[in-house]
């Protein structure tokens, strides 16, 4: 007789083992719809085959111990040399979450919430994070849109 505790070991066995066998093709077509989440409207913002964009950053900004808003970037790099624009594709999830971290680190650094952003201060770190992953002076951050969202009270 199988107690309780050892059928929930076997269902979860089961649904690990279906989810190990499944990642292979959920692999694929998330690696599919990666490469295809070009921002549709980046071509709008400039006619460059330079511009590289990055859509939808995004970190919330604590006060105390409650989120009391998010600022949403939309920013774009300015690579020249070819091949480190095809880097920049291959390690774009890496590129964009060290953007990601440092836009938090802003967030919830020198940036009140109410205040406007201090654009330079801001760009300036993005850019750091850029250059860590691709090389000084290599990508040049362009911001497109900044806007800070508060939470309604």
């Amino acid at each position: 007789m199988k107690t309780p505790m050892k059928h929930h070991r076997l269902a979860l066995f089961a649904v690990l083992s279906a989810l190990l066998v499944a990642t292979p093709a959920y692999a694929k077509s998330a690696g599919e719809e990666v490469s295809q989440q070009q921002d549709p409207l980046a071509k709008k913002i400039t006619g460059s085959k330079n511009y590289v964009s990055m859509f939808g950053i995004r970190a919330s900004v604590s006060a105390g111990f409650s989120v009391s808003g998010m600022i949403s970037v939309d920013a774009g790099l300015d690579i020249q040399d070819p091949k480190i624009r095809k880097k920049m594709e291959a390690i774009r999830p890496r590129v964009i979450d060290a953007a990601r971290r440092s836009l938090l680190s802003y967030a919830n650094g020198p940036y009140r919430i109410g205040e406007a952003p201090n654009l330079d201060m801001l760009r300036a770190r993005l850019q750091r994070a850029v250059d860590q992953q691709l090389g000084e002076g290599n990508a040049k951050v362009v911001l497109a849109s900044v806007i800070v969202f508060e939470s309604e009270r």
